[in-house]
């Protein structure tokens, strides 16, 4: 690993236009040191099936409209900052980790360490418990401390804040429900989350767009959004997943045109929130 290279990449709006967004993008890393290359099976194309790709330009949309946005440097298969860090695989970790968990998604290959892709082993050997505490210290925990800090100066200034986190979803997901393919998937962890009425606006907003959406189905919302949503505190998070072929081409991971559309959408979606959150004697007083 390069130790020049944070585990993540800030980008924040002209303090004039500042809102009470905060913008998540947890799965957009790009960056494989060497060192886990050599302990990976699949190849380089194989692994993009963990990425969620370009959706770091979308987040960039957002700063331009007032938000804050943090998005990953390195890659999900290092390590997957949308997990709870006890969330492991334990036949993917030589040794015990004291208060480890083999979560659902853990077992399924899908936990804080993705272990299998497609149903095949990703790793050519077990990753030692110092290996995994390296993995913690230097990706997982500086990612969530800065966002917690972002979403609590956020909530000082304007009394609340928002945050969405950003992920993609194949588009082969969104057809095995059998009807016209999903756009967008909304989470709030089942109305835990998020408070009613924003959950509802950013649904009104992508409908009003054209696009199919659907409230905690497929995805109801994982770990970030289930950590940091706290609605009665003043702090609401919202899990987007966009369909892949809406932005990207699925194959080599590169951006389409559809990428500008969307971006110039979540900008606006940005701000319609952002606006709603920004209480009326602050904008009285800018």
């Amino acid at each position: 690993m390069d130790e020049r290279l944070l585990p993540f990449v800030e980008f924040a709006p002209a303090p004039a236009t500042e809102l009470p967004v905060v913008v998540s993008s947890p799965h957009s890393g790009t960056v494989y040191p060497p060192s886990l290359l050599e302990l990976l099976r699949p190849t380089r194309e194989e692994l993009r099936l963990l990425e969620d790709g370009p959706l770091d330009q979308m987040a960039r949309a957002g700063v331009a409209a007032g938000a804050t946005a943090l998005c990953a440097t390195f890659a999900r298969a290092w390590i997957d900052l949308n997990r709870a860090p006890e969330e492991l695989d334990p036949e993917l970790v030589d040794g015990e980790i004291p208060g480890s968990v083999a979560s659902v998604r853990a077992k399924a290959g899908l936990g804080l360490v993705p272990s299998r892709l497609s149903g095949r082993a990703l790793y050519r050997r077990r990753l030692s418990t110092e290996e995994i505490a390296y993995r913690l210290a230097q990706g997982w925990r500086p990612y969530h401390l800065r966002l917690g800090e972002l979403l609590a100066a956020k909530r000082r200034r304007f009394g609340s804040v928002l945050l969405l986190d950003l992920h993609s979803m194949p588009t082969e997901v969104t057809l095995a429900r059998g009807r016209r393919a999903l756009d967008v998937a909304i989470g709030d962890c089942h109305h835990r989350a998020c408070a009613g009425d924003l959950a509802a606006e950013v649904e009104t907003a992508l409908l009003e767009a054209g696009l199919h959406v659907a409230r905690n189905t497929p995805y109801a919302g994982g770990y970030i959004t289930e950590r940091w949503g706290r609605p009665a505190e003043g702090v609401h998070a919202l899990q987007l997943e966009f369909r892949r072929s809406l932005f990207m081409d699925e194959q080599t991971g590169l951006p389409t045109t559809g990428l500008f559309a969307l971006a110039e959408l979540f900008a606006k979606l940005v701000l319609r929130l952002g606006v709603l959150l920004v209480p009326a004697v602050l904008r009285a007083a800018e």
